[in-house]
């Protein structure tokens, strides 16, 4: 596990996350909707996304739920909300900690999507890492 950590003694680090293509292709895909939809239209609404390349299917949808039942393989996804980011990823380094995290995630046994729940599965909420905290509070204090 110590050999998988990288040189800031982390697990998933920011700093250290390269942005891969997938990440570039996420990033693009949750843009162009922001770029082509109305925000009414939304700020309610998912996209599933591909762990493999960061594709997706080329819909949007109106809740998770239905967003995972159209997947062939729910769990081959991770499923985007506007909901807490109505203009989508802020970077595509932020596109590449997000892949990664729910990467990370179905790796460890995690399973976001339940196509019989309402809800369509829990949603995993990503933690604030301390080296963000810590930049924040030297913002603050600047």
């Amino acid at each position: 596990m110590a050999d998988s950590l990288c040189r800031h003694g982390r697990g998933l680090c920011s700093e250290c996350q390269h942005v891969t293509d997938a990440a570039k292709r996420a990033f693009d895909i949750v843009a162009s909707y922001t770029a082509f939809v109305p925000y009414e239209e939304r700020i309610g609404a998912w996209v599933a996304l591909r762990l493999a390349d960061g594709g997706s299917d080329g819909n949007l949808y109106r809740s998770k739920q239905e967003a995972v039942r159209h997947q062939p393989d729910e769990f081959l996804c991770a499923y985007f909300s506007y909901r807490g980011a109505p203009n989508g990823f802020g970077s595509a380094h932020d596109a590449a900690v997000w892949l990664e995290y729910n990467r990370r995630a179905y790796d460890a046994g995690f399973r976001t999507p339940d196509p019989d729940a309402s809800s369509g599965g829990p949603d995993l909420i990503m933690p604030t890492g301390r080296e963000l905290i810590a930049a924040q509070m030297g913002q603050w204090r600047a």
